[in-house]
């Protein structure tokens, strides 16, 4: 434990680092804490003149390609993706949302589209994976597990909504994106598609169990 408390604070400071430790236990304090005591790590970030790469709502998964903001104690920054977020109007090059709008209901997906729209840059993207609707009605039932994954894609995992690959693309639209263009697990051509990494984490469903989307402000 003392080993991950040095290494937290080698990277975020002594008090950012003690809190978020306590913060995993209780998720009441973290609520209340965490928005002030990552804003000075969310300050240095956003004072750093290189590409700002925004990973929304990616929990733990952490590098030092981009910044990590969450609810939750293990990310760089506290944020609620449900709310407004805590950048400036066209300050981020890019946003990544991996497996993140599936979890919370169609109006806070609208808004949270809206709002990275309001913090990206002119020119700037995001790249969206979620799980596919389209893939899990195809499923033929008779195959091994296949009921099994079914219901755990809508019931498991604090899922609220599953998305067809056209009504996702129509939300894209309706906050303003443009240049909408569907991709696939690990895409080469996307910004930042070698940033994919759901199916070495949840290597039960197949990378083309999900969608995938860049999309141009």
């Amino acid at each position: 434990m003392f080993n991950r408390l040095r290494h937290y604070a080698k990277r975020y400071g002594y008090i950012h680092a003690i809190a978020s430790f306590i913060g995993r236990k209780s998720d009441r304090f973290w609520q209340f804490v965490g928005p002030i005591v990552t804003s000075g790590y969310l300050k240095r970030w956003k004072a750093d003149s290189s590409k700002r790469i925004l990973n929304l709502g990616g929990g733990s998964v952490l590098d030092e390609r981009w910044l990590t903001a969450d609810i939750t104690p293990r990310a760089d920054v506290w944020a609620d993706v449900t709310r407004p977020l805590p950048f400036n109007d066209s300050s981020v090059d890019i946003v990544y949302l991996e497996e993140v709008i599936e979890h919370v209901s169609q109006q806070d997906a609208e808004r949270m589209l809206s709002e990275i729209h309001r913090i990206l840059k002119s020119g700037g993207s995001v790249r969206i994976t979620t799980p596919s609707l389209d893939y899990f009605v195809s499923i033929k039932l008779d195959r091994s597990g296949a009921d099994m994954k079914i219901n755990n894609i809508f019931y498991l995992h604090g899922h609220r909504r599953i998305y067809s690959e056209s009504s996702l693309k129509r939300l894209l639209e309706e906050a303003g994106f443009r240049m909408i263009r569907q991709s696939y697990y690990r895409d080469p051509n996307s910004p930042i598609g070698d940033y994919d990494s759901h199916h070495e984490r949840f290597p039960e469903y197949p990378a083309e169990s999900s969608q995938y989307w860049d999309a141009v402000r």
